[in-house]
């Protein structure tokens, strides 16, 4: 992973705030000029008082009008204090808000087979602390960066007091500072270098609290009594996080010693100096604002010290950040355009393929065409390939090997988005999102409203959706809005292959969104989406093979391989593995109509 150095990567975060809010910079210079003077008066104020008791003819009415003003200077800076700290944190926050809309866009763009890389998403868990939290990353960062200047300035006022009772205090305290730094960022490296287990650990430990925080899980977990497998899981992974953690909390308690025995190496020289010199005739004044200077240096310092390793550290997530936002992880999306032929024509040449990281081969050597304006049925046991194959003419993942034309051109030279616009697909996963119906069909698209009801007319939604109070504009789920409305099952399916005949292109390919239907109801749907795509090139995926006879082309999978390739009536002649597994579904969906 590139690396930036530290100075660089605190100018590109100052660059951040020039860039979306460069008002800030004349709050920090109000801030600070606030923040550091009354400390400093603090430190004055007792040596005036005390000198002005010790004087016989003292006037109490002065004392107190210094007293009062003391008071109300202190309430004045605090109140100005508290009052640009507050506007100053909110505008940050909105800076943070604008870089985490960046990253989420980042990757929402990015290539779909990242997804299902446990590397790429470790590597985006590490960036994502950098944006995550008001406390961590840039917002952390720029917060202690806003109250830092204030205190390096109440510093240099303090240490301008402490040289004139002596060096050698000032040395120790500098050197226990340096210490303090040294040791915090010693330990903010060792967690850094162990970020990768932690955040290993922590997605997995957020999978199984998302998981059983999902109410969608509920009826499988209690009907199947998943509870303590789950828990079991779950406390393991918190288990291996806790082992990582605790490492780090081992090894902040001994350098913690070290720091500790420089801290009192410092004090024994401060309270030194006091003592001799209070021997030596220095007045109770004198030794009150020395004493209160010495004391208040030596915890500035301390919170000087954690706020730099403070910053050093979160320089480093930082820098995850920008890796993670300036590295190319998609190829080149540019290319040719889409062919203007309304139907396509796809062949698959010696295509292998494997999950990254893995040995075993999900497609191997296959070798396919289909031609246009042909209905594909590609069928076989779950497991088989079928929706890997969808996955590879898609471009979600590249061939291993081998290579994958459209209309004669290999499909990695279209042009990405242009490519996109060729497929209509419905998967089997059915995602229907927390939005009005009109955006579950139109997703990205233009609004066309006449081609909405016409598609859902199609599907048999129209009047289900003309019922909704608000039409068109319903909104679906209820996690964004309480009247959202709750399909069924079956009228889900529907939306979603509505949504498929809403956008159109050249193919289209129904990827087993039917399959927690019933045999006879899949291949209803099926014939009548069959119909409703005239003649465009199709693809029916199924694991029932009656849902797909009507189909020019049926394509056998198994084994990692295409086993058998025809018509229907061609693989039931053959007497194969088509013809027996047939057999054998025809028999059992007859006894299951039978129950019925």
């Amino acid at each position: 992973m590139k690396k930036y150095p530290f100075f660089k990567t605190i100018k590109r975060v100052l660059g951040e705030v020039k860039t979306y809010d460069k008002g800030l910079f004349g709050l920090f210079i109000l801030h600070t000029i606030f923040a550091s003077i009354f400390p400093v008066f603090a430190i004055y104020i007792p040596k005036f008082v005390i000198e002005i008791i010790e004087n016989p003819n003292a006037d109490l009415n002065y004392l107190l009008t210094i007293i009062l003003g003391f008071v109300l200077l202190a309430s004045i800076f605090g109140f100005l204090e508290i009052y640009l700290l507050s506007i100053s944190y909110t505008r940050l926050m909105i800076i943070r808000m604008k870089l985490l809309v960046e990253q989420f866009t980042k990757i929402n763009r990015l290539d779909y087979h990242y997804t299902e890389n446990p590397k790429f998403l470790d590597e985006h868990e590490d960036s994502f602390r950098a944006t995550s939290s008001t406390d961590n990353g840039f917002e952390g960062l720029m917060r202690r960066m806003f109250l830092v200047g204030a205190k390096i300035v109440t510093c240099i006022f303090y240490i301008i007091i402490i040289v004139q009772l002596s060096y050698v205090v000032l040395v120790a305290q500098l050197i226990s500072l340096l210490v303090s730094i040294l040791i915090s960022s010693a330990i903010k490296k060792y967690r850094y270098n162990r970020r990768e287990k932690l955040a290993n650990a922590s997605r997995k430990i957020q999978y199984y609290s998302n998981t059983t925080h999902d109410f969608g899980y509920g009826k499988d977990i209690r009907l199947y009594d998943m509870q303590d497998t789950i828990i079991k899981s779950y406390d393991y992974e918190i288990k291996n996080y806790l082992s990582v953690f605790r490492k780090i909390k081992n090894k902040e308690y001994l350098l913690g010693i070290v720091d500790l025995i420089f801290v009192l190496i410092s004090d024994a020289a401060l309270y030194y100096y006091l003592i001799t010199n209070v021997m030596g005739g220095m007045s109770i004044a004198n030794f009150s604002m020395y004493l209160l200077a010495a004391i208040a240096l030596s915890t500035l310092l301390k919170v000087v010290g954690g706020d730099i390793s403070f910053i050093i550290g979160e320089g480093q997530y930082i820098n995850d950040y920008y890796f993670f936002m300036e590295h190319e992880y998609n190829e080149p999306t540019k290319g040719l355009p889409m062919p203007k032929d309304d139907m396509l024509e796809i062949e698959f040449r010696n295509v292998s393929f494997k999950y990254p990281n893995t040995d075993k081969w999900i497609i191997k050597d296959l070798n396919l065409h289909i031609k246009k304006g042909e209905k594909l049925a590609i069928v076989g046991i779950n497991g088989a390939g079928k929706t890997t194959l969808v996955k590879l003419l898609l471009r979600l993942f590249k061939p291993t090997s081998g290579e994958i034309f459209v209309n004669g051109i290999n499909q990695l030279d279209y042009d990405k988005e242009e490519y996109e616009k060729m497929f209509a697909p419905v998967f089997q996963d059915i995602n229907i999102l927390a939005f009005s119906v009109r955006e579950n069909i139109t997703l990205g698209l233009s609004n066309d409203e006449r081609r909405i009801w016409d598609s859902l007319e199609k599907v048999g939604l129209k009047e289900k959706v003309e019922s909704f109070e608000n039409g068109l504009d319903q909104m679906m789920l209820k996690n964004i809005d309480e009247k959202g409305v709750i399909l069924s099952g079956g009228e889900n399916q529907k939306l979603v292959i509505a949504r498929a005949l809403y956008k159109g292109g050249k193919m289209i390919i129904l990827d087993e969104p039917t399959a927690a239907l019933d045999a006879l109801a899949e291949k209803e749907i099926y014939e009548n989406f069959n119909t409703l795509i005239e003649d465009k090139t199709a693809i029916f995926i199924s694991h029932r093979l009656a849902s797909t006879r009507f189909c020019n082309r049926i394509a056998l999978f198994g084994d990692s391989k295409l086993l058998e390739y025809g018509t229907h009536d061609e693989l039931m002649e053959a007497k194969k593995d088509y013809y027996n597994m047939f057999v054998v579904q025809g028999k059992y969906y007859q006894k299951e109509q039978e129950h019925e």
